[in-house]
């Protein structure tokens, strides 16, 4: 059974009822996606930084309860790895991203996206947009 690591972008897509992610993500079991506790803490920022905090908070709060969130401790090494090798290539990535990336590369997890092309650059991390239809039809 695959597991869904959803990027930010696709939980701030499926709170806004963003359809083809919504659809997505409601026809999967909870157990199949999860979280990075990176997206949780970017999902805290937005809510201080938007005009309906109490609404968005609820959001950070529903995902914690119902979603599991993988701490970012158990993949410091696939971290540096991927830094190095995109600085290797002259191909900066966002930390936050390389996170991400490197706990789905860690647990073998497919990372659900709208940002491809952070996550193109790492090797061995697999990615999936489901914005579009045709991104994930079954």
């Amino acid at each position: 059974m695959e597991k869904y690591l959803l990027d930010t972008n696709a939980w701030i897509d499926y709170f806004k009822d963003h359809k083809c992610v919504a659809d997505h993500i409601d026809s999967l079991p909870r157990q199949q996606l999860c979280a990075s506790e990176i997206t949780v803490a970017e999902l805290i920022y937005g809510a201080y930084n938007s005009k309906n905090f109490s609404k968005h908070y609820q959001e950070v709060q529903w995902l914690q309860n119902n979603i599991e969130i993988y701490p970012i401790s158990d993949v410091l090494n696939e971290y540096g790895e991927l830094r190095f090798e995109a600085k290797s290539k002259g191909s900066p990535i966002g930390s936050f991203d390389l996170l991400i990336g490197a706990t789905a590369k860690h647990y073998g997890f497919i990372v659900v996206t709208h940002n491809i092309k952070d996550f193109v650059k790492m090797t061995g991390v697999k990615i999936e947009d489901w914005s579009e239809p045709s991104q994930h039809q079954e």
